[in-house]
């Protein structure tokens, strides 16, 4: 026999190259034998295996090629004998007869010329009308049959394309309130807030893809005083960020990380409220009146951006997500101002995700 057959049984087989390598015999998978059914596996006419079907109707069977034909390879024909009470598979040499089947048995060829060698792992389904042969390269453990009557149940897949999200969270300022502060004892702030984001992702692949979005935290606030005086502090951020996005798909669920920059928008405004001071200068009582007066800064400025999170996909186009992320705020002041803004965000955000566009 011609190398030239060859491609012919890889074609008839499915020969499927996922193995975890070459053993030193062949594995015979036999499905839909019947509980409790004997199952052979016939070389040249030699019996080389025998084994029983287990509850499900499977058998597995070990076989030798070296050790029936003296030869590591042959191009081979497939048949199938169905008996009374055993199953039997043939595995004969190309240009050879079969030989009668035995008695009380009817036979079935698998039709196409299979190209057998150590490192295959046979899978034959004796269970339907013809027998059906998957030829496989390396070991494979054959997955579980739909029942009858049943469907296969198919995951759904994390998608791909543009996908577009919003989410309500909370945005903590690790150093707002402690600045606002500054060295008042007396003085308190809400450095933690509640926040909004809106967002698109763009999927290149299921695993790669780039993300942009806009977070609006709440404004961060801090109180204070001391001696005839107080003063109250806000800080209005708000934040655009651009990152490139790795998935880590498992079926309709990703697990996500993300890195690149955040642009923060911030303004700055401490109100500071002086009471008025009487003093007593030559037993003439004298009042200095006090005041209000505002101070306000305004900053702009990049910094960097990390984070990741985990999107569940309920429907094709639908899915829950929950993210956490961290988010550098610097910059100097806008303009003619002074000043600077040097603080980090903690952001934690659970919302909703809609895929959009063509599918």
């Amino acid at each position: 026999m011609t190398r030239c057959w060859r491609p012919l049984a890889l074609t008839a087989a499915l020969h499927v190259t996922a193995g975890l390598g070459a053993a030193a015999a062949q594995t015979l998978f036999v499905r839909n034998a019947g509980p409790g059914t004997p199952v052979e596996v016939v070389v040249n006419g030699t019996k080389a295996g025998a084994g029983t079907a287990d509850a499900g109707g499977d058998a597995t069977v070990a076989f030798s090629l070296q050790a029936q034909t003296g030869k590591d390879e042959m191009d081979a024909n497939v048949y199938v004998e169905t008996c009374d009470k055993t199953r039997r598979v043939l595995i004969v040499d190309a240009g050879r007869a079969p030989g009668p089947a035995g008695s009380g048995c009817e036979r079935a060829q698998i039709s196409g010329l299979y190209w057998v060698r150590p490192v295959n792992t046979l899978v034959v389904d004796v269970g339907g009308v013809t027998p059906k042969l998957l030829l496989i390269k390396g070991h494979y453990t054959p997955p579980r049959p739909t029942p009858e009557g049943g469907e296969a149940h198919t995951w759904r897949l994390a998608p791909t394309g543009m996908v577009v999200y919003g989410a309500p969270g909370m945005a903590s300022l690790r150093d707002a309130v402690t600045v606002s502060c500054g060295t008042v004892t007396s003085c308190s702030g809400k450095g933690t807030r509640i926040s909004a984001a809106a967002g698109a992702t763009y999927w290149i692949t299921r695993y790669l893809g780039a993300d942009v979005s806009y977070i609006k935290p709440a404004k961060v606030t801090a109180s204070g005083s001391g001696t005839g005086y107080r003063f109250n502090s806000a800080l209005d951020a708000e934040l655009v960020t651009v990152a490139a996005t790795v998935g880590v798909p498992a079926g309709p669920v990703r697990i996500y990380g993300k890195v690149g920059w955040s642009h923060h928008h911030a303004t700055s405004a401490t109100t500071e409220t002086i009471d008025d001071v009487t003093v007593t200068v030559n037993d003439v009582p004298q009042t200095f009146k006090g005041g209000t007066q505002t101070f306000e800064t305004e900053t702009r400025g990049w910094g960097w951006l990390f984070g990741g999170g985990l999107e569940a996909w309920i429907k094709p186009s639908f899915a829950i997500y929950g993210e956490a992320g961290s988010a550098a705020l610097k910059g100097s002041a806008v303009g003619a101002g002074e000043g600077q803004l040097n603080d980090r965000a903690t952001l934690v955000l659970a919302g909703v995700r809609f895929r959009i566009g063509p599918k």
